[in-house]
C-alpha cells in the first residue's frame, strides 16, 4: 500500500508519548527513533496532551524537539488518503496518523483497535506494547 519507496516508521501520538516518558514499549521506539517521522497533527497531539497534564507550552515544544524526529506536514495529498479512514470513533489523529503510514512506510502505534477496525485498508502497522 505505500506509496514512497521510504519505508520509514511513523509514530503516532501514543508512540512519541511513550518515548519522551520511558513508558513500556519505548525500547522498540528508540531503535526506530532516528528514521522515524511524526505527522504535524499528530506532534500537535503531543503537544496538547503535555500541555493538558500541567507541562507550559514552551516546555512542552522544547521537549518534543529534544527528540530531534523529523515532523512531516499534513499536506493536500494526505486529505484524501485520511477520508478512507473515516469511521464512527476513529480520531481525526489516528486518520492522520494512518495517512502518513499509507504514505510514507509503516505505522507504530499502541492502538491494536486500528487494525482490527480497517483489516486489509490499513497501511503496515507495528505495536510498541
Amino acid at each position: 500500500m505505500n506509496t514512497n519507496s521510504a519505508n520509514r516508521p511513523v509514530f503516532d501520538a501514543s508512540a512519541v508519548l511513550a518515548l519522551m516518558q520511558g513508558e513500556p514499549g519505548a525500547d522498540k521506539l528508540r531503535d526506530l527513533q532516528p528514521d522515524a517521522v511524526v505527522n504535524a497533527v499528530n506532534a500537535a497531539e503531543v503537544l496538547a496532551k503535555l500541555v493538558n497534564r500541567g507541562m507550559p507550552p514552551a516546555e512542552a515544544q522544547a521537549a518534543y524537539e529534544a527528540l530531534h524526529m523529523e515532523t512531516t506536514p499534513f499536506e493536500p495529498a494526505l486529505v484524501a488518503i485520511s477520508a478512507r479512514y473515516v469511521r464512527k470513533g476513529v480520531s481525526l489523529g489516528d486518520r492522520c496518523f494512518l495517512a502518513a503510514a499509507h504514505r510514507l512506510g509503516s505505522g507504530w502505534t499502541s492502538d491494536r483497535e486500528l487494525g482490527a477496525l480497517f483489516g486489509s485498508r490499513v497501511p503496515p502497522l507495528n505495536f510498541f506494547r
